[in-house]
């Protein structure tokens, strides 16, 4: 019995030691899951603000919370993570990145999945009818309304802004750790390029299951019951089933996490490392500060290592290859913070798609075509064994057909939909919307403060009062004065633009593709450029530097939210201090300013590219140093 007692008590990687092999594919899963996340926010974004009433501004900060969260993390665990059990700092991240997820979903639980206010017609339908239907003898008075639209919701948003700095903190092993875990402990280098391009490209591939998962789920009504009777998908005041991916990502999160707990700290022998320690340290200085007295407390240690650290910084700072290469990363790296971000409002307001159906076109166009890419592109790199020299030139020559693509998405228009009585004021540079017209002066609409379109034989109307409808009756308006008297019919009509959005989804898809074959380059070059002991950090430092400068993921949706605001025509709620979400677009000022925004910063990571090129026929990498002795 003691003998079996003893083999009970025995330490899990004792009895099984998983191979390297599984570790790559479960950070496969992880990655996979993590991107999905990314990808299911971004297609929801939409819904949440609609859920939540806010602008395409705040939205954006909402983005780049996680990204705050990540760049706090990131250069912490990269540079402390280089002597840590790394596979156990990577599960004990994916444990707690699903509580990170429970937490986004929890506005659901506390402030319910849709909100419980009037413009529900199930429930309030007496007093829709009242508040909304043309009557001559309403009284316009200020009940508070707009005041407390100001304020609702600001702690779901809290809620929110919490849940994504948590999941941006606690996802750092995953982009610095896992990737020098598996880069030090592969026995043939040459397949390191396709491997880490696998797991690259999944962080593409992930999105795009992220976009597939808000495209599904937008079509399920929030409360996942029956939505009220007459409204679908298409209307404007359709809410999709926000909270239920993240619910989902938490549980597969849960479920990956064991496994990372069994792996070993590594699968070289200790000879082994220390032999290719001293091969590779030679007599560079600084370098990673070496833990070298066992019996050294842990404060000691952490006090020389934040000592070290500038000089660490200082050495990376000075090798221009590695630094051109982290810029030019940084830049190229906008196509998914910002292009990737808003894809799917762009698609569907310039071309009048539902939610869900913008999120399929959007999963194609920018992670689709950039996962695949990716993913071939790592093994072309792997198979044709290019040099470092070379990898740069054909990114170089890839990333150009990336900005050609950008310029060439703003041929593609649509014609924005017209609402009657909205007007551009010249003196205020803005659009303002003239409730007093001719048809329904007569109905005291001013006190009618948000976004219900009615239409007319192509003629759009900000509500049924603007239209000057008398009766409601089988879901449907009736007696609509500018009308003549005919039914009105609920939500907006757009222009058919099938032609122009099959020409973009062809032209961007296709320009991404061949743009992207070689984005692993970016990473190869910044492992590559740096000795073994400076991977992790130089991987980490490079991570920060993309999230925290102007194009980085921080800023990218911050700027590129103002810039859509600024192209908004018409918001949900006419009140002066809290109009909720854009519901239409000047389509060319939203067209133009997406598309060139992104070309002028692909044009600077195509200069940084060519930049890097010339520094690295003048300077020798590690590896060619390490090839001659």
């Amino acid at each position: 019995m003691a003998r079996a007692s003893s083999l009970s008590m025995a330490p899990p990687s004792a009895k099984w030691k998983p191979s390297l092999n599984f570790f790559v594919a479960l950070m496969l899963v992880v990655v996979a899951i993590q991107g999905c996340y990314l990808g299911y926010v971004v297609g929801m974004l939409t819904t949440l603000e609609k859920r939540f009433g806010i602008s395409s501004s705040p939205s954006g900060a909402l983005l780049s919370i996680y990204d705050v969260g990540h760049t706090i993390a990131i250069l912490a665990v990269g540079y402390f993570g280089e002597k840590a059990h790394q596979p156990r700092i990577t599960g004990i991240g994916v444990l707690l990145s699903s509580l990170s997820m429970f937490l986004l979903a929890l506005p659901a639980l506390c402030f319910g999945t849709v909100p419980d206010d009037e413009f529900h017609v199930e429930k309030y339908k007496l007093q829709y009818i009242e508040d909304t239907k043309c009557d001559s003898s309403r009284f316009i008075t200020d009940d508070g309304h707009c005041a407390r639209e100001k304020t609702e919701h600001s702690f779901a948003l809290v809620l929110l802004s919490i849940g994504q700095l948590l999941a941006g903190v606690f996802s750092a092993p995953f982009n610095t750790l896992a990737y020098v875990y598996i880069d030090n402990n592969i026995e043939d280098r040459k397949k390191s390029p396709f491997i880490l391009g696998l797991l690259t490209s999944m962080y593409a591939f992930g999105p795009a299951f992220g976009f597939a998962l808000s495209a599904a789920f937008n079509q399920f009504y929030a409360t996942l019951g029956e939505a009220p009777t007459g409204l679908v998908p298409s209307d404007e005041e359709w809410l999709g089933a926000w909270w239920l991916g993240f619910v989902v990502c938490g549980v597969l999160y849960l479920l990956s996490a064991a496994p990372f707990f069994f792996f070993p700290r590594t699968y070289i022998e200790e000879e082994g490392m220390e032999l290719q320690a001293l091969k590779h340290r030679g007599e560079r200085k600084p370098t990673l500060p070496p833990f070298e007295e066992e019996e050294e407390t842990g404060c000691a240690r952490l006090k020389e290592s934040m000592r070290d650290f500038p000089l660490v910084i200082s050495d990376l700072l000075r090798n221009p290859v590695y630094v051109s290469m982290v810029l030019g990363w940084m830049f190229g790296s906008y196509l998914i913070a910002g292009y990737g971000t808003y894809l799917p409002k762009y698609i569907e307001t310039q071309y009048g798609q539902s939610a869900s159906m913008a999120d399929l076109y959007a999963g194609i166009i920018s992670i689709g075509a950039v996962a695949s890419a990716t993913a071939i592109g790592g093994w072309v790199l792997s198979r044709s064994n290019v040099g470092p020299r070379a990898a740069i030139l054909l990114l170089f020559g890839s990333w150009i057909i990336v900005l050609v693509s950008y310029l060439s998405g703003i041929l593609f228009s649509c014609q924005q939909p017209n609402i009657h009585g909205l007007e551009y004021a010249e003196h205020k540079d803005n659009w303002i919307f003239n409730s007093v017209q001719t048809c329904s002066s007569h109905c005291q609409c001013d006190s009618v403060t948000h976004f219900d379109p009615v239409n007319f034989d192509g003629i759009n109307y900000f509500s049924p009062c603007h239209a000057g409808c008398r009766y409601y009756e089988n879901y449907q308006w009736r007696s609509c004065d500018c009308f003549n008297g005919a039914d009105a019919y609920h939500g907006v009509v757009h222009e058919d633009c099938t032609l122009s959005l099959v020409g973009y989804l062809i032209v961007m898809f296709i320009g991404l593709f061949l743009g992207n074959l070689f984005f692993m380059t970016t990473m190869m070059i910044v492992l590559r450029s740096v000795y073994d002991d400076q991977k992790v950090i130089a991987l980490s430092f490079a991570s920060c530097i993309t999230n925290m400068l102007v194009a980085g993921f921080i800023p990218a949706p911050l700027f590129l939210g103002w810039l859509i605001d600024r192209s908004c025509t018409l918001w949900h709620s006419t009140c002066p201090d809290s109009r909720g979400n854009c519901v239409l677009y000047d389509n060319d000022k939203f067209r133009i300013g997406f598309h060139a925004s992104n070309a002028g910063l692909q044009l600077a990571a195509v200069i940084c590219v060519f930049a890097c090129w010339i520094f690295a026929r003048k300077q020798r990498f590690p590896e060619e140093e390490d090839d001659e002795e």
